[in-house]
């Protein structure tokens, strides 16, 4: 009963702050108090010029505004989610995931939207990762105090715990949209809910309010986080009423041919501070990049440690390794946005797979669909069959050759 009260305030409250979200913007409009826009204009037009957050709201650091603040869970979050209705799709249809260029179980949910959970990075407690070696793709940007934010995207396949889940950001926005995902966030500033509100009408759920097993605050004995369930936040839209189907995302390139570039890339590491590391290993025996974090030990001291999933004790293994250039907006030190600059196709890129990497440039058609990549030449580029991590680095990124097959990658805010 608490659960489905709760559920109840929480849908209220979030149609009054739609309402009051909507009147507000037309006061200020009327009154022309609304700030002047910054120098580049973010791509989603319809965010407020100059976000304002009250300072006693403003965290002193990224990390601390990434950890979650713990609901209690009216019930336990490993209960089975229902299983979602899916569309129905034709006979011959395709059974491989575009954005893996790997096989599906089941292909309907190539035809149903993409679920994309926000997770946090920081503070180093809350890791290891649970289930990000599920997704099809993790995409990772900066987002102030030398910390960063990872965003999952699940489509060719579900999870039932992917953790820990994250507040959202402008960012989050961007990239569900363009990807037409559905998007889980543990909570949102008044500002950043209210670009939710309007260029994610319906596909964004917040902790609270979708219930568990989709959203689910584990006891301190599980770990203490909250876990998404990617399938049952599929089932409760669809009790909501919303329409999930979309047409089938395109397709990127892959080719399963190791390649034979001249720059050998078997350590390659992006550095926003000596203490936040994301560090690259190429492994030919699983013919993919495991990924190694910093970690503070008892002493004080930082070094590196391999990422493991926490349920599976998995290493964190991606077969691609994206950074993107692009251009960082600071509205303050602990709210940045990133200019896409759709249909600029000379963004550059660093692209590494199979132990080597080569240099390329990637595009956003336009703010409704996903990045394109190819070569130096024009010619798409060739991903490996797998998993693909996608880092955003400022374009002011300074990057060095420690040693042959080994280089440092670190962010300069632009």
């Amino acid at each position: 009963m608490f659960g489905v009260l709760e559920s109840y305030l929480m849908h209220i409250t979030r149609v009054f702050k739609r309402f009051s979200w909507s009147v507000l913007v037309l006061m200020l409009a009327g009154c022309h108090l609304l700030a002047p826009s910054p120098k580049i204009t973010p791509m989603i037009t319809d965010l407020p010029t100059t976000p304002t957050l009250n300072p006693e709201q403003a965290l002193t650091k990224a990390a601390q505004q990434a950890t979650p603040t713990p609901l209690p869970s009216p019930t336990p979050w490993q209960v089975v989610a229902p299983t979602p209705t899916l569309r129905s799709i034709p006979a011959q249809t395709d059974m491989t995931n575009p954005l893996t260029g790997l096989e599906v179980e089941d292909p309907r949910l190539l035809w149903q939207r993409p679920v994309m959970v926000k997770l946090a990075n920081w503070p180093q407690s809350l890791r290891p990762f649970n289930q990000i070696i599920n997704a099809d793709m993790v995409f990772e940007y900066y987002i102030g105090y030398q910390t960063n934010h990872l965003l999952a995207l699940f489509y060719g396949g579900d999870a039932d715990a992917v953790g820990p889940l994250a507040p959202g950001r402008v960012v989050d926005a961007r990239l569900a949209r363009r990807y037409q995902g559905s998007l889980v966030v543990a909570s949102a500033p008044p500002t950043v809910e209210g670009v939710f509100e309007q260029t994610l009408p319906d596909r964004v759920f917040y902790r609270g309010y979708a219930p568990c097993p989709g959203i689910c605050t584990e006891t301190e004995a599980q770990g203490g986080n909250t876990v998404v369930n990617t399938a049952a936040i599929r089932t409760f839209s669809e009790s909501e009423g919303n329409e999930d189907a979309i047409e089938r995302l395109p397709d990127l390139f892959f080719d399963k041919k190791i390649v034979n570039w001249d720059e050998s890339a078997l350590r390659v590491s992006y550095l926003y501070a000596d203490f936040s590391v994301m560090d690259w290993r190429y492994d030919k025996t699983y013919g993919g990049y495991q990924l190694w974090q910093d970690f503070q030990t008892e002493n004080g001291i930082y070094t590196l440690q391999q990422t493991f999933d926490r349920d599976s004790q998995q290493p964190v293994i991606f077969e691609n390794v994206l950074i993107l250039l692009a251009d960082y907006i600071e509205y303050n030190p602990s709210f940045y946005d990133i200019d896409f600059r759709e249909g600029d196709r000379e963004q550059s890129a660093i692209l590494l797979r199979d132990g080597k990497m080569t240099h390329g440039t990637w595009y956003a058609p336009d703010i409704n669909q996903p990045f394109q990549f190819f070569d130096l030449q024009g010619n798409p580029y060739y991903l490996k069959p797998g998993q693909t991590w996608i880092t955003f680095a400022s374009t002011t990124s300074r990057i060095t050759m420690v040693e042959e097959g080994s280089w440092d990658i670190t962010f300069v805010p632009n």
